[in-house]
């Protein structure tokens, strides 16, 4: 019976919207984009799904909904500056879980997600033309260490 509710719930959120945007004559990106942050806030408060879990779809489909919402407003022409917040809402929604279950992996997962999307954003803002220099090398670092450990059998 609670199942049949959520649905139900859903699918009068979903019409309702459709049905605003039909009538002010939005166009149908807007609809799409405020469907995602609905989606996500129903993730937020726990209608569908249940547990930390829920926070990981909660958090990405409340940035991403968000970010489209932006560029409806303001042009999709600048979605080459906020790329990173595809980066980032992982992050953002493996933060929230981090919040609630205080497990360590989630917050190692969830800064490295938020901290690169951080310095993407950086380097897209300010057009720094020394990143990808810093970038490759770090790349280069990283696979050699990565390399180095998996032949001597140390892989985690």
């Amino acid at each position: 019976m609670a199942n049949a509710k959520r649905v139900g719930l859903l699918f009068g959120i979903v019409l309702t919207i459709l049905g605003i945007v039909l009538l002010t004559r939005l166009s149908a990106n807007y609809f799409w984009s405020i469907l995602l942050i609905l989606l996500g806030l129903l993730f937020e408060f726990g209608v569908l799904g249940k547990g930390a879990g829920r926070f990981v779809p909660a958090g990405i489909l409340l940035v991403i909904g968000s970010l489209l919402l932006a560029c409806n407003i303001i042009g999709y022409d600048k979605m080459s500056y906020l790329w990173p917040a595809f980066v980032f809402a992982p992050g953002f929604g493996l933060f929230q879980a981090y919040l609630v279950k205080k497990t360590k992996g989630l917050l190692r997962s969830s800064m490295i997600l938020i901290v690169l999307s951080a310095i993407f954003f950086f380097t897209t803002f300010f057009h720094v033309g020394w990143a990808r220099m810093f970038f490759g090398i770090v790349l280069v670092v990283l696979g050699v260490v990565i390399l180095i450990k998996s032949l001597r059998g140390r892989v985690e």
